[in-house]
């Protein structure tokens, strides 16, 4: 008799507790729909030095170091284009890892393997981004494409038809790289106050053509698009960078185009 009145207990107890169970579910599967962005902030190269310490960075130990290079006509008319398209390869600088990735920015399109997201550079307007990201290419296929060979080769038909169904034109034959950036270093899961985890990216463009020497410093986090206000302010007061004057103003892609414009010239 004790046992079935335990028993009963059980029972009634779950049961009560299936409205509030059934609540969780369906906030949980909420928050999975809804959207997430890409908080990013270009950190000015006279604040990196601050911003490293206070996110307390090894300098020695990132989490990777990449190899990473894009890709454009020698006028660069993809990433000028409405939507923009990105074309960009990379691998971890021991040769494992490699990817490429197309990504269309400011359109919205769908596909099994489409990401999408929004991208929100603090201090511009938040952009709709999608992508499709091969991880089969050989690493030294990648390698002839970032020396001007065969760039083609490396973008699969997948991936092709991703860049036609933004009704963008592209003339594969013609594309050149831009880069390659040698030893881009990742910090994941970083800490920082009044977030999860941020992830940092440091990239150095070397001098060329009368263009100095360049150091990009990004920090990034991710949130759901209802949390963007709070989790972009939370960023900015971490990094002690709270005017838009303090601000990078270009994104890491444009800055990392502009700076090897011209260079193609030299490439085979």
């Amino acid at each position: 008799m004790i046992n079935q009145r335990i028993a009963l207990v059980v029972v009634l107890g779950c049961l009560l507790h299936l409205p509030y169970l059934a609540f969780c579910k369906e906030k949980e599967d909420a928050d999975k729909k809804e959207k997430q962005v890409e908080i990013k902030c270009m950190v000015p190269e006279n604040k990196i030095a601050d911003v490293s310490k206070k996110l307390t960075i090894d300098a020695t130990h990132p989490t990777e170091t990449r190899v990473v290079c894009f890709y454009d006509t020698p006028s660069k008319m993809l990433f000028e284009h409405t939507p923009k398209v990105i074309l960009r390869s990379r691998y971890a600088t021991d040769g494992t890892k490699p990817d490429t990735t197309v990504k269309i920015r400011g359109a919205k399109l769908k596909g099994t393997e489409v990401e999408c997201e929004s991208d929100q550079v603090i201090g511009k307007p938040r952009a709709e981004s999608c992508s499709l990201t091969d991880k089969k290419q050989p690493v030294d296929e990648i390698m002839k494409a970032n020396a001007g060979t065969d760039v083609k080769k490396i973008f699969n038909d997948d991936q092709e038809d991703f860049v036609k169904e933004a009704k963008v034109k592209v003339d594969w034959e013609k594309l050149v790289p831009f880069g390659p950036v040698e030893g881009v270093k990742v910090w994941k899961n970083v800490s920082a106050e009044g977030l999860k985890t941020v992830t940092v990216e440091r990239w150095e463009l070397p001098e060329r053509d009368g263009k100095h020497r360049r150091v990009l410093f990004e920090v990034s986090t991710k949130a759901l698009v209802s949390e963007e206000s709070e989790v972009t302010a939370a960023l900015s007061k971490a990094l002690d960078i709270t005017g838009t004057d303090e601000q990078e103003q270009e994104t890491k892609t444009k800055v990392v185009l502009d700076h090897f414009a011209g260079n193609q010239s030299t490439k085979p």
